[in-house]
């Protein structure tokens, strides 16, 4: 994308220390001197809206965002866990189903 910055990965056993129990939607930044890398921000929930302003359109719905704290009528959709899983089904994420269901085949090979 023509960055000039820096962007790094973190490795897949790495990232429950860096998460350190704080919930799914977080974001979080990173400065790295050297060797040593430090966290200089992070936010979760609402903090997030500039980076996703698809929550502001949430609210215009009829359903909203389904906060924890709101009581929704029985038959409404409730809230997901805080974990991420509105985006798996079984165990998969979601956008693999409709794949799956035209009949691709989900071995990758080796």
């Amino acid at each position: 994308m023509g960055w000039t910055v820096p962007w790094y990965s973190v490795p897949h056993d790495a990232v429950d220390r860096l998460i350190a129990d704080r919930h799914f939607g977080i974001l979080v930044s990173y400065l790295r001197d050297g060797d040593r890398v430090y966290e200089t921000y992070w936010t979760t929930g609402r903090g997030n809206e500039l980076m996703a302003p698809s929550y502001g359109l949430l609210d215009l719905t009829v359903y909203g965002r389904q906060e924890f704290w709101e009581e929704s009528p029985e038959g409404w959709p409730q809230r997901w866990d805080s974990k991420g899983g509105q985006f798996r089904l079984d165990g998969r994420p979601t956008a693999q189903w409709s794949r799956l269901a035209a009949g691709r085949s989900d071995d990758l090979g080796t």
